[in-house]
């Protein structure tokens, strides 16, 4: 028993040591921790006590947004045709005696194109003529002078007879005042007297139906002449051949197709304008035409006319413009690229190219403002020489960094480059 009980308190003594001892290594845990964050914590002061270093400033250089007057244009397409396109008939039937074209002639306007058989006219001519003069040998007439109707011999004649009638009346009326003569025979004469009177008007009015029939004769032998001069069929305006209907020797009635004409210079150009640039067209504008045949040479022209509404299905406005055709280098049906420009002297902002940076479809620029940079998102317009035009985000006069613009960002310190 005694054994027993001495091994119990051995037992509870090596407990009562194994619990010292593992406390005091907790202590001893625990205030190696505490020193530790208290020295994180000093330390952390110790670096917020000291001033921060500031970024370096980017250097580069600048310049200015400045404004140029530029020439404005659209581009557009569209093909030519004929100013004027004319269908030469036949005036007067016969048969055709001489053609002088073809197939892709030229003629100059009055140019003798072809003749028809003149004797029929002729003919024609000769007999108004003599019928013209019958009538004026009737009347007493001589051609092309003044004439009276009173000189007349039928209307002399009646004449007259009136006079010598009107004596009689006038002696018969004297008598019956003394009762020389009776009443019967004063009668007779004023009869007499009103049937001469009538008889001079009559011949009168023959003389003046004579004078129509001249008149009309006239015009049937004008007429006739005109029908000669139909004969020689003349070229109404300056161009080419087209079509030739006819063969020399065929029977042309009045109003038979001999030659379609087409006038070739100016020519006309139509050309669809898109809606966006519609308000700028005028009447007047210039228009630069290059085509496939001769690219290395440019037509000018310009607007005469204007359509008075948009197509529903393109939005466009048609537009014609008479383009000059010197030498007849350009043919009608041609297709062309045109050029109209809209304004000769536009004001526009320009920077150089190497201000824009264009990265996934945007384009970008940096303005310097108090010596940092903002990036600004622009639209761009045309290029002329080393500039390229800024149509939104950057205005006149403000400085644009031209240098190291893959360093900068939005409120980056810049230095240099001063204009």
């Amino acid at each position: 028993m005694r054994e027993q009980g001495s091994n119990q308190e051995k037992a509870n003594s090596l407990m009562t040591k194994t619990i010292f001892v593992s406390s005091l290594v907790l202590i001893a845990a625990l205030g190696a921790a505490c020193g530790k964050s208290q020295a994180k914590d000093e330390a952390t002061a110790a670096s917020n006590s000291q001033p921060v270093a500031s970024p370096t400033p980017v250097d580069v250089t600048t310049t200015p947004a400045i404004t140029r007057n530029l020439q404005r244009d659209v581009e557009v397409v569209g093909s030519f045709a004929a100013d004027e396109e004319v269908v030469v008939s036949a005036q007067a039937a016969g048969e055709l005696s001489q053609l002088n074209v073809d197939f892709g002639s030229y003629v100059s306007q009055g140019q003798i194109i072809a003749t028809i058989d003149q004797r029929d006219a002729k003919l024609k001519v000769e007999q108004a003529e003599a019928a013209l003069k019958q009538t004026l040998a009737r009347l007493g007439m001589k051609e092309g002078a003044a004439f009276d109707s009173g000189h007349n011999a039928d209307v002399r004649v009646a004449k007259s007879q009136l006079d010598w009638a009107k004596m009689d009346m006038d002696r018969a009326a004297k008598l019956i005042e003394n009762g020389d003569i009776p009443r019967s025979s004063y009668d007779e004469k004023l009869t007499a007297y009103n049937l001469a009177q009538a008889r001079h008007q009559a011949a009168l009015d023959s003389v003046n139906q004579q004078l129509a029939v001249v008149e009309q004769q006239k015009a049937a032998l004008a007429l006739a002449k005109k029908a000669v001069t139909d004969t020689v069929v003349r070229s109404p305006i300056s161009g080419a051949v087209k079509e030739k209907h006819v063969a020399r020797g065929a029977y042309l009635p009045v109003n038979g197709k001999i030659v379609t004409l087409v006038k070739i210079n100016p020519l006309r150009l139509r050309a669809d304008i898109p809606e966006s640039s519609a308000a700028a067209v005028r009447t007047g504008q210039t228009i630069n035409v290059t085509v496939e045949a001769f690219p290395n040479r440019k037509f000018t022209g310009r607007i005469v006319r204007i359509g008075p509404s948009l197509d529903e299905k393109t939005r466009a406005l048609t537009v014609e413009a008479e383009v000059a055709n010197p030498g007849n280098l350009l043919r009608p049906g041609m297709f062309a690229k045109s050029q109209l420009i809209t304004s000769a002297n536009a004001p526009a902002v320009m920077v150089p190219q190497r201000a824009v940076v264009t990265a996934a479809g945007l384009s970008k620029v940096f303005v310097i403002e108090n010596d940092k940079a903002v990036e600004r998102i622009v639209k761009t317009g045309v290029t002329d020489g080393d500039l390229i035009e800024i149509v939104e985000g950057v205005k006149s006069g403000e400085a644009v960094a031209t240098s190291n613009l893959e360093k900068l960002q939005t409120g980056a310190a810049v230095s240099g480059g001063k204009f």
